[in-house]
């Protein structure tokens, strides 16, 4: 009796330990499972953010590509002159950024980002895409597509509260003055103008100022001819007055004109004479390809149906900017 009792014992023994050892089996692989899960988790969180960096790359790459460029920078400055495909070029390019956005809003689903996170994603770029009329009003045309969606929810409030002008105004300051050497062969900046009134209708003229600026380097003929008002307008060269209509003035642009080799507006000034009509003062340096003249330069421009048209261009050769 008293060896099978102690068989018995052992038995019980030897089963108390093999439960144990099982249980930390099975506990040591439950700790294994969590560091893989976590693991799994951290590597999908690392390809998704590969994904959505790899997105915006492309989008970046895209635009910075010259006959995209264009078109991006058109449809900031002048929307109201993109045609149909161009329209559709920029369109790819939001609908992109929010495919880009809907990776946010998946890694969200799956727990791989917070919604503070996917927000805070969104008000970090949404700015540098939709602060345009154009972006604002293909943004509108979204709404019913998305509707109950995070999208709406999250992207709809921050692409609302986007000023329609800064993408106009963030790349006029981003441009640094360019050079030009002086007598003694040292560099002096080329002014820009310092007025800053707060007026809208002035800082509505400096934005066409500026964008005029850009047509004018970048020799875009169609661009410049729209400028003009549509029923002509004064031209003075060097004290010698002509009216030109818009007809002449775009044919004179397509067949006549020579672009410069590089243009700087110098020391504008602004003031409204009217509500909507601006006087613009300044100079201007026209580079060609061995020199750079300085014109005096004033111009009328008139505000009709929400745009400006030029309506008088007065120019005058002052000097050799060399000199």
């Amino acid at each position: 009796m008293n060896n099978k009792m102690n068989k018995r014992i052992k038995v019980g023994h030897l089963n108390a330990w093999l439960t144990l050892f099982a249980n930390i089996g099975v506990v040591f692989g439950l700790i294994v499972l969590i560091v893989e899960v976590r693991q799994n988790a951290e590597l999908n969180r690392a390809n998704m953010e590969i994904t959505r960096n790899s997105f915006l790359a492309e989008i970046e790459f895209n635009i910075a590509k010259p006959e995209i460029s264009k078109v991006w920078i058109k449809s900031i400055r002048n929307p109201e002159d993109l045609i149909d495909s161009e329209m559709r070029t920029v369109e790819a390019l939001l609908v992109s950024l929010m495919l880009q956005w809907d990776v946010r809003f998946k890694m969200e689903d799956a727990g791989l980002v917070s919604r503070g996170e996917a927000r805070q994603h969104i008000l970090n770029n949404a700015k540098f895409y939709f602060g345009s009329r154009f972006a604002k009003n293909w943004w509108s045309l979204q709404s019913s597509g998305w509707d109950g969606t995070p999208m709406m929810e999250v992207a709809g409030p921050i692409v609302d509260g986007i000023d329609e002008n800064f993408l106009a105004d963030y790349m006029d300051d981003l441009r640094i003055p360019p050079t030009i050497n002086d007598q003694n062969n040292s560099p002096r900046p080329a002014r820009q103008s310092h007025d800053q009134t707060g007026n809208p209708i002035i800082d509505e003229a400096r934005r066409f100022m500026a964008a005029y600026g850009d047509d004018l380097r970048g020799h875009e003929k169609e661009a410049l001819a729209k400028r003009y008002d549509r029923n002509g307008a004064y031209m003075i060269l060097d004290g010698k007055k002509t009216f030109r209509s818009y007809n002449e003035i775009r044919t004179l642009y397509e067949t006549q004109w020579t672009g410069p080799a590089h243009f700087n507006w110098i020391d504008l000034s602004y003031e409204a004479i009217g509500k909507d009509t601006v006087l613009v003062t300044g100079q201007f340096d026209w580079g060609t390809p061995t020199d750079v003249l300085r014109f005096s330069y004033i111009g009328l421009l008139k505000r009709e149906q929400g745009e400006f048209h030029i309506l008088l261009e007065d120019e005058s050769n002052v000097e050799h900017a060399k000199n």
